[in-house]
C-alpha cells in the first residue's frame, strides 16, 4: 500500500509556478509519483483556497489558467480531495465566472444544501440558482 500524504499549499505552488528550482522539481516528482501509484495524495479545502489566493494575488495569474491547472491536478490518478464534493463546482465557477473563489464556494455549498444564502453581496446573484436573503434592519 502506498504511503498517504496530506498536501500543503507550498507543494501546489511550487508545482504550478516552478519558481524554486529544487522545490519545483521535487513537487513535480511527488505529483508524478501519485499518478504512478507510488504515493497517495490528499488535498484539503484550505490548500486549494490558499493556492488560488496566492496565485491570483501574488503571482497575478488569470483565474481561467488557475482553474484549468487545478482541475488537472485534482483529477489526476492518486490524488483525492478531503473536502466536500461541491469543491469541483466551486473551482469551475471560479474559473469561468467573474466571482471570487470564496463566493464560488458559498454558491456551490448553497446549491448542494438547497438553502438560501444570507448576504449583502449582490454579486452572488451572478451565480445561477442562488437565492440570496438580505437581512433588513
Amino acid at each position: 500500500m502506498p504511503p498517504v500524504c496530506l498536501v500543503d499549499t507550498s507543494i501546489l505552488l511550487r508545482f504550478l509556478t516552478n519558481d524554486h528550482p529544487r522545490h519545483g522539481v521535487a513537487a513535480r516528482k511527488l505529483i508524478e509519483d501519485a499518478e504512478a501509484g507510488r504515493v497517495s495524495l490528499k488535498i484539503p479545502f484550505i490548500t486549494i483556497a490558499e493556492t488560488i489566493f496566492t496565485l491570483q494575488s501574488h503571482y497575478e495569474i488569470d483565474r481561467r489558467d488557475i482553474g484549468r491547472e487545478l482541475m488537472k491536478i485534482l483529477s489526476a490518478p492518486g490524488i483525492t480531495l478531503t473536502c466536500p464534493g461541491w469543491i469541483w463546482q466551486a473551482v469551475e465557477s471560479y474559473r469561468t465566472r467573474n466571482v471570487s473563489f470564496g463566493d464560488a464556494c458559498l454558491a456551490a455549498e448553497v446549491e448542494q444544501e438547497k438553502i438560501a444564502i444570507a448576504s449583502f453581496d449582490r454579486g452572488l446573484e451572478k451565480l445561477p440558482g442562488i437565492e440570496r436573503y438580505e437581512p433588513e434592519k
